[in-house]
């Protein structure tokens, strides 16, 4: 085992569980792609809130370092058989999980872990702690998800984008176009907006002197000036726009039923939307039938750029 990554690197956690399993796959594939290495980390949950463990003797404990690094180990040997050009290393550290990954992160491209599972020595992999990473302040983090009752993670189908009116969604227009490029797959564009407007309001609008047209049209203008110039940097990637009003978790997760990955911010409000990204992302990685991805404003590329 080597024990420090090189830089760049992709983190995976680590517990033992399939859907680390599955997690672990995923980075790689993604680290393989990128040109990057893989760093596997796991965090043994002891004597914190959430360890069934609190007060365990160091018999104990050193059972859970050894169960620890097995499943390290066990992880390793899965990525040479996959991906044997990634350079991996492993890390094991102690504490809260959740806290243990956003201290790795901070230095990574991308943090990858399971949406549910968990593993002999600790819960690093339960939603609460990929919430925290999606909550934090860290790197980007995906979140894998998959359907039935296997979790088999999607190969195939679009990558979906989620895309607010502001700045603030940059981040993932960026890494969406270069996850579709990568995967030579299509991409959707998704941008949605409240509105309680009923069916029998608009059919009287010229009445009123409401005028729905034009609002749709403004949506229409805000998703053409979001996506402007990336296509241009990604002339390889076709790209589906789709305009609706609604709820946007509930229609991010209607287009994410056979796509591969959904792209969302990590936060931020438009204001001609009324999206807030920080919901709709956690709404996203406890239900989605793909990976999640929750981009930050950091590069999106390490061995290629398309610029910014």
């Amino acid at each position: 085992m080597t024990e420090h990554p090189m830089r760049p690197f992709i983190l995976a956690g680590v517990d033992g569980s399939p859907a680390a399993s599955r997690a672990v796959t995923w980075a790689a594939a993604e680290a393989h792609s990128r040109g990057v290495a893989l760093l596997l980390a796991t965090v043994i949950d002891i004597g914190t809130e959430y360890s069934p463990y609190a007060g365990v003797t160091e018999e104990l404990y050193g059972r859970m370092q050894e169960d620890a690094r097995n499943a390290l180990a066990a992880a390793e040997q899965q990525v040479v058989e996959q991906f044997p050009a990634v350079p991996t290393s492993v890390v094991v550290k102690s504490g809260p999980p959740a806290a243990g990954l956003i201290t790795l992160s901070r230095d990574a491209l991308l943090t990858v872990v399971g949406a549910t599972g968990r593993g002999r020595f600790s819960s690093i992999l339960l939603g609460t702690v990929a919430l925290a990473l999606v909550t934090s302040d860290s790197c980007p983090v995906a979140v894998i998800r998959g359907v039935g009752e296997d979790d088999v993670v999607p190969q195939t189908g679009p990558v979906v984008l989620g895309i607010d009116g502001t700045k603030g969604s940059d981040a993932a227009i960026r890494w969406a176009f270069d996850e579709a490029s990568r995967r030579a797959t299509t991409l959707t564009a998704v941008h949605t907006w409240t509105d309680r407007t009923t069916a029998t309001a608009r059919v009287y609008a010229p009445q009123t002197g409401k005028d729905y047209d034009a609002a749709d049209a403004e949506h229409s203008e805000i998703l053409a000036e979001r996506l402007a110039g990336w296509q241009e940097k990604y002339p390889d990637v076709t790209v589906r726009r789709v305009m609706t009003p609604g709820e946007a978790a509930d229609t991010l997760l209607t287009h994410a039923r056979g796509a591969q990955l959904v792209v969302v911010g990590s936060r931020g409000h438009g204001d001609a939307t009324g999206v807030v990204f920080g919901s709709v992302s956690r709404m996203l990685i406890h239900h989605s039938p793909c990976p999640v991805l929750v981009a930050r404003n950091r590069p999106a590329t390490a061995s290629r750029s398309h610029g910014d």
